[in-house]
């Protein structure tokens, strides 16, 4: 029996972290001017909150293996209540000193990966397998909404709130993961999984899927950091039309999310390859509009072809890779995701005081469908039951013995 409850509460739970890591970030890079803080120490402020997502996807991973989904999405939850409210009684003058802030950031940048490992690792103990595209989708949601809504609540939250007590707003919504979490089954609730594939995640075609997504978010990353140069320079158009462009594109990515459990039902890896190369195809021909409206829809279509791709992932590992190894997989692809985008970003930022902004987001553009065409063959084979023969026969084997 399904239970469509725990998923949705789960769905919400993993919307609200990944928003609340979000809102922190955009509060930082809002808040850095006025504060007085030089450019070097934003950066390394920024570095600060997102290198040990390395060390919390890594290790963490491992820890959701070893004590639950459950119990280590209730720690992640609990331990960012206790540093975001730490960061609000710093910063409650209104001006916060950058050193308590850095040291609590890089204490709270270490725990994020446990909401993504632990959400991921609990969806196939709580539907059957035919529904695991359906309820990834859900998760996809929590990937797309966080976009908009991180945005979107920080500026209000620092004008009625200031720049310290603004962190109370993420303390609050990790203590609404922490409610949700702490009545989520702990044990498997959905019928009998297909026979499990018994594969390695560092192997074969789920190293190459999750290589594929650190290259996508990589070349990705400039968009970040260069968009806003390229609004105002080329489009002419000040935050608002900045504004509007992400706002589009999150609305187009979250209402594709739908079509994963159609788009990666048979051939998965093949999918998202040819998904990395039509999205740097569609996102290209921005470089060369000068008004803000053919941009926005430019960067709707770009959206849409974005939106599928982490549910169409998920459902392809959680079935490709043996249930004991799910943690530590999802964990260690947090930590590299996690780096993956702020680095293109850097790159980007480096490269715009030497070359225009249209010719970085064509060459990020062209990298992303130059990596999707490479991971054409590779993926191509590999359908969304990868393993599963083999597992049969394993499963097979194993009944018959213990029959004799």
């Amino acid at each position: 029996m399904n239970r469509p409850g725990p998923v949705t509460g789960l769905a919400v739970a993993w919307m609200l972290a990944s928003t609340a890591d979000n809102f922190v970030m955009f509060v930082l890079l809002w808040i850095a001017g006025p504060q007085g803080w030089s450019g070097a120490e934003t950066a390394l402020l920024v570095v600060a909150a997102r290198v040990p997502t390395v060390v919390g996807g890594v290790l963490g991973g491992r820890a959701v293996d070893r004590f639950g989904p459950v119990p280590m999405l209730v720690v992640d939850a609990a331990a960012r209540v206790a540093l975001m409210t730490a960061l609000a009684v710093a910063g409650w003058g209104q001006h916060p000193s950058i050193w308590v802030v850095l040291g609590l950031c890089a204490a709270a940048g270490t725990t994020p990966p446990l909401a993504y490992a632990a959400s991921r690792t609990l969806v196939p103990r709580l539907v059957d397998d035919e529904l695991l595209p359906r309820a990834n989708a859900w998760l996809g949601v929590g990937d797309q909404v966080p976009m908009v809504l991180g945005a979107a609540l920080a500026g209000p939250a620092l004008g009625v709130l200031g720049p310290g007590r603004a962190f109370l707003v993420p303390a609050a919504m990790m203590l609404g993961v922490a409610c949700i979490a702490v009545r989520l089954p702990r044990h498997r609730t959905a019928g009998p999984r297909r026979p499990a594939p018994r594969t390695r995640w560092v192997s074969g075609p789920v190293a190459g899927l999750i290589a594929l997504s650190v290259v996508y978010h990589f070349t990705y990353g400039p968009f970040e950091s260069v968009l806003p140069h390229f609004t105002r320079e080329q489009l002419g158009a000040g935050v608002a039309g900045y504004t509007v462009l992400w706002v589009v594109f999150g609305i187009a990515a979250l209402s594709t999310v739908p079509l994963a459990a159609w788009l990666g039902r048979s051939r998965p890896g093949l999918v998202n390859a040819i998904g990395a190369l039509v999205w740097g195809l569609v996102t290209l021909p921005i470089v060369a509009v000068h008004s803000l409206p053919p941009a926005v829809a430019i960067f709707a279509l770009s959206g849409a072809v974005w939106g599928p791709y982490s549910a169409i992932e998920t459902t392809a590992l959680q079935r490709w890779v043996d249930p004991a190894g799910h943690g530590a997989m999802f964990g260690t692809q947090r930590a590299l995701l996690a780096l993956a985008s702020p680095l293109g970003a850097a790159v980007g930022a480096l490269a715009v005081e030497q070359v225009s902004p249209a010719t970085i987001l064509a060459v990020s553009a062209l990298s992303c469908t130059a990596a999707g065409a490479a991971a054409l063959w590779p993926l191509a084979r590999t359908r969304s039951s990868y393993g599963s023969a083999s597992g049969a026969k394993s499963s097979a084997a194993r009944s018959g013995r213990s029959r004799t």
